[in-house]
C-alpha cells in the first residue's frame, strides 16, 4: 500500500525526536521506492549524536534517484535548484531532500536501523568523523572537534581508514588530538 503525502505528514509528525524523524524518513522512502536508503553527511551525524547535541533539519540521502524521485513528488515534495545548480526537494515544514549520489563512495559499511516504518541505512561513522576533523581545523571550532571525539567514543572503528583519509584530508594532527582525547 502506497503512503499518501498526508499519511506521510502524519507518521513523521509523530516521530519522539529530530533524529529519529530523519530515520523514520529514511525507513519510510526506502519502503516506498522498494531501494535501499542510506542516510549520509550532517543527517547522519545528527542521528548518530542525538538532537542534544546536533539538530540537523535536512536528509541526505543515497540511493537510486528514479525511485527516490518518484515517491518524494507524490508526498508533495518540490524541486528546487541551488545556488550551485544542484537540484534539492523541499517540503514545507520538512526541510531539504538532497540526493547526493546512487552508493555511498567511503567503502565503509553502513549501520542498519530498524524503525517503526522498516529499514535504513546510516553512513558509517568513519567519514563524519573526519568530516567534522575537517571542519573543526578549517573554522577553529572546538564544538566540532568535540562533535568528532562524541561521534568516536566507545564505537569499534576502522582507524586504518581513519588514519588514511586523515592524512589525504590534511588532519591527522586532528585525529592524533582525537585519539588523546579518547584515552582521557
Amino acid at each position: 500500500m502506497r503512503t499518501s503525502a498526508k499519511k506521510f505528514d502524519t507518521l513523521l509528525k509523530a516521530a519522539p525526536s529530530a533524529e529519529e524523524r530523519i530515520a523514520w524518513f529514511g525507513a519510510l522512502l526506502a519502503k516506498e521506492s522498494g531501494i535501499d536508503v542510506e542516510i549520509v553527511g550532517e543527517s547522519a551525524t545528527a542521528i548518530y549524536l542525538s538532537s542534544r547535541v546536533y539538530v540537523s533539519q535536512d536528509a541526505a540521502v543515497v540511493g537510486s534517484r528514479g525511485p527516490i524521485i518518484g515517491v518524494l513528488r507524490r508526498w508533495s515534495f518540490q524541486e528546487v535548484t541551488g545556488r550551485s545548480a544542484r537540484t534539492y526537494w523541499v517540503k514545507k515544514g520538512l526541510g531539504l531532500v538532497d540526493l547526493v549520489g546512487p552508493r555511498d563512495s567511503s567503502g565503509l559499511a553502513p549501520r542498519k536501523v530498524v524503525t517503526p516504518h522498516g529499514t535504513v541505512f546510516i553512513s558509517a561513522v568513519e567519514p563524519l568523523i573526519l568530516r567534522r576533523l575537517w571542519r573543526a581545523s578549517r573554522e577553529h571550532s572546538k564544538g566540532l572537534f568535540s562533535q568528532a571525539v562524541q561521534l568516536a567514543r566507545d564505537r569499534d572503528l576502522d582507524w586504518e581508514y581513519l588514519g588514511t583519509m586523515a592524512k589525504y584530508e590534511g588532519v591527522a594532527a586532528d585525529l592524533r588530538r582525537l585519539r588523546l582525547a579518547l584515552q582521557g
